[in-house]
């Protein structure tokens, strides 16, 4: 059977989803321009294996992340593409008029056959905000505004709008529409309480990125979004969480720990980027939440990256990693980084080949399980 038939029938099966990440960084080995080429190949690829989804962020001014807009490359993946979701990961709201957003957003979506959807953030790098010269201590209250009018508009709505950071002198309506009733679904990249409270308050899924952080407490600030979810008449359980993984998988786990030297480098590179970085003073307000010293992503060692935060290795290893992701964070939608600094676009490859011949079906299995299991207890 086909991976593309059989991934339609798992769907109806299974809620365990399985989708990429894209970066689009430059390592500084190929031109940059393949680096586009070779991304859109393995995500067509990707959805002849039975991947239901592919991921797009939204970076500025750096190789660390090459695409400026992530709804223009969107695009591009409808047109290539026939079933799998098509997510942002983030739009990054500050940085654009949110009509501007909404009028991308519904275009991809009527392209796409209603297959967005729409992550959405505040942004977090120092260079990005002084490139665009737009404050960084306002992003937070930038973003409420952008995200009240972006969900409007894709609602239908025809209004006008009076804010501190965005003006609509009068009624507005967005046009095309989008196919998705009322709107596309929204995500939210969240890491503060302040953030899970107001995506629980809209009943937006969160963009759950653990990287090193201990899996109890990713699992507690889960917990605590989904007690208020609860609280606004939402069932969290219901709604796609991804949950993102950086992974790998090899024919064995020797040749996996040699690639890790590929997340050495992002990490290190994004830790020139954070706030708080060398010469990259953090907002005095809005960014508590963030790490205090980004340095310490600089001392990064391949064995650190091997042993966590991520999930590198044989089909085996990779198997065991993911299942405890499922156990310890409560994940069920996965959202993979396998293009990571210099990887070869033939490892990529293979490993998305691997990834679907064994570790899809051991997950789905594992899920089958922790269901039966629920039902007994």
């Amino acid at each position: 059977m086909p991976y593309w038939i059989a991934h339609l029938f798992n769907l109806w099966r299974y809620d365990v989803k399985f989708g990429l990440f894209y970066l689009f960084s430059d390592f500084g080995d190929i031109p940059q321009d393949q680096i586009f080429n070779e991304v859109l190949e393995e995500i067509e690829y990707s959805e002849e294996l039975g991947f239901d989804s592919v991921w797009l962020p939204e970076h500025h001014f750096a190789v660390y992340g090459m695409l400026g807009n992530p709804l223009t490359m969107a695009a591009a993946i409808s047109q290539r593409t026939h079933h799998m979701k098509i997510g942002t990961a983030i739009m990054v709201l500050p940085f654009q008029h949110p009509l501007r957003v909404a009028e991308d957003a519904a275009l991809v979506d009527a392209l796409s056959g209603g297959r967005l959807m729409l992550g959405v953030g505040r942004g977090y790098q120092p260079p990005e905000f002084n490139g665009f010269g737009v404050t960084q201590e306002n992003s937070r209250s930038m973003f409420l505004e952008s995200f009240e009018i972006l969900r409007r508009a894709l609602s239908g709505e025809k209004f006008a709008y009076e804010g501190a950071h965005w003006q609509i002198k009068e009624p507005t309506e967005v046009f095309p529409k989008p196919i998705q009733k009322p709107h596309p679904p929204f995500y939210m990249a969240a890491v503060s309480p302040s953030s899970y409270e107001y995506a629980a308050k809209f009943g937006i899924s969160l963009l759950r990125s653990p990287q090193f952080t201990n899996l109890g407490t990713v699992a507690q600030a889960f917990d605590s979004y989904r007690d208020m979810m609860a609280d606004q008449g939402f069932d969290a359980d219901a709604i796609d969480q991804p949950f993102s993984v950086r992974t790998f998988v090899a024919p064995t786990d020797e040749e996996a720990k040699a690639e890790t030297k590929h997340v050495v480098w992002f990490y290190h590179l994004l830790a020139t980027l954070l706030p708080g970085a060398p010469g990259r003073p953090a907002p005095e307000t809005g960014y508590e939440n963030y790490p205090r010293d980004p340095s310490a992503l600089s001392k990064i060692t391949t064995q650190d990256v091997w042993e966590r935060g991520t999930a590198f290795g044989s089909p085996e290893r990779v198997i065991s990693q993911m299942k405890r992701y499922m156990h310890e964070a409560g994940a069920t939608s996965f959202l993979h980084q396998m293009r990571i600094g210099g990887l070869e676009h033939k490892k990529v490859m293979r490993s998305m080949e691997l990834y679907a011949k064994h570790v899809m079906p051991a997950l789905r299995e594992e899920e089958m399980r922790m269901k039966e299991a629920a039902v007994v207890a």
